[in-house]
């Protein structure tokens, strides 16, 4: 089985008994057959594709291909591209939202007010130690 995004080189129509047709995508073909034939699929027609190519692409080939021209391979087909088309988002309405009105903000002058309270007691532990140098007198 190829990765999403891998280039796919081997593509085709399965199917399992009364299950529905399947589009299938590998990069080796020997390899896919395998796993098909060891759970008993009733159909298995893959088709190395001229190129590697994206998985839309393969599609696009395989409906051009003369082994799938039947109205039911059409349809499986068709199918398959509607369900690997990318579906384009729903746009919603947006909403406009009132941004309210912003007063600009007072300026308040502060007073400096000079008082001659004492210092506390925390405040003056609080105060940096001044450093005292002394000279050692040289004997």
């Amino acid at each position: 089985m190829a990765k999403p995004n891998q280039a796919i080189t081997v593509a085709g129509i399965t199917s399992h008994g009364t299950f529905t047709n399947k589009v299938r995508f590998t990069v080796n073909l020997v390899r896919r057959i395998k796993q098909f034939v060891k759970v008993n699929a009733s159909r298995i027609d893959l088709v190395e594709l001229p190129n590697p190519m994206s998985r839309l692409e393969a599609i696009a080939y395989l409906k051009t291909h003369a082994d799938f021209q039947s109205a039911e391979d059409q349809a499986t087909l068709d199918e398959a591209v509607e369900t690997r088309t990318p579906k384009t988002p729903k746009v919603k309405a947006v909403k406009t939202v009132k941004t309210p009105k912003v007063k600009a903000a007072k300026v308040v002058k502060a007073k400096v007010v000079k008082t001659n309270a004492k210092p506390t007691l925390d405040a003056i532990k609080a105060r940096a130690k001044k450093t005292v140098k002394t000279e050692t007198p040289t004997v």
